[in-house]
């Protein structure tokens, strides 16, 4: 901070203009400070007086002030914000050159005060150096990255094959005109067996009616020996032998022994 200063100083002097021998008179209070700008000023400094000074500074100004006086003598610097508060100071022993420097926190008038130390009195120069602060354009490159979310949508479709088993009972109602159809092998065979069984039921009639024919004859013949055996009671003759009827005769042929 103090190489800033110094350079501050040098450019200051280099650039200043004396005050000396004009009509520039420091105040006594704050009311009648004297307003400079930046340069080098002479003024003189009698017992116990004081010298106000004030510069219009804005938020982030940099005051510099230096004092400079004989080797003999002993000043004192004081620097005051617009409330009239101290805010920087330069106390230095006798001979040395006073330093004081403030940034500037808001807009205003900001005071310079210088005073004797021990009765000190004689001419004093003053160099005021305002720095404004330094413009940095600083260029920010904001690098956004998106991340793009992609939903992709699959459908899958699944067949799956079901076999059923399903048993159909179809009935067809045919109605078939006799006449009109030839008569197939199936047909007569059917005709033949029920012309078959015709004969054989008839054949079976024919014979139980004979043989109801055959048992008749035998019914009667035993009815009439019973006439004929009271007609020969009445004679006192012995009956004849009935001739036996063919199924006694087949009956005496089975129970006859072989020969």
């Amino acid at each position: 901070m103090k190489a800033i200063a110094t350079l501050t100083i040098l450019l200051a002097i280099i650039s200043s203009f004396s005050a000396y021998g004009q009509e520039l008179v420091p105040g006594v209070g704050f009311s009648s400070a004297l307003e400079l700008s930046p340069g080098t000023y002479t003024f003189y400094l009698g017992a116990g007086e004081l010298h106000f000074f004030k510069v219009i500074l804005e938020p982030g100004d940099v005051l510099v002030v230096l004092v400079r006086m004989a080797t003999n003598q002993d000043f004192d610097l004081y620097l005051l914000n617009p409330r009239r508060e101290l805010v920087g100071q330069s106390i230095r022993p006798t001979g040395l050159t006073d330093l004081a420097e403030y940034v500037a926190a808001e807009h205003g008038p900001h005071y310079i005060v210088v005073t004797g130390f021990g009765g000190s009195t004689g001419t004093y120069s003053l160099t005021v150096f305002i720095g404004k602060p330094k413009t940095v354009t600083t260029t920010i490159t904001a690098t956004a990255t998106e991340y793009v979310t992609s939903t992709s949508t699959t459908v899958v479709f699944q067949t799956q094959t079901v076999v059923s088993e399903r048993v159909v009972t179809a009935v067809q109602e045919r109605t078939v005109e006799v006449e009109r159809v030839p008569w197939t092998a199936a047909g007569l065979a059917v005709l033949a067996a029920a012309l078959l069984y015709t004969g054989y039921a008839a054949s079976s009639s024919l014979r139980g009616i004979v043989r109801r024919e055959e048992r008749r004859p035998t019914e009667a013949e035993t009815q009439a020996p019973a006439t004929t055996v009271t007609a020969q009671q009445v004679t006192g003759e012995k009956p004849a032998e009935a001739p036996p009827t063919p199924s006694e005769q087949q009956t005496q042929k089975s129970t006859e022994p072989a020969n």
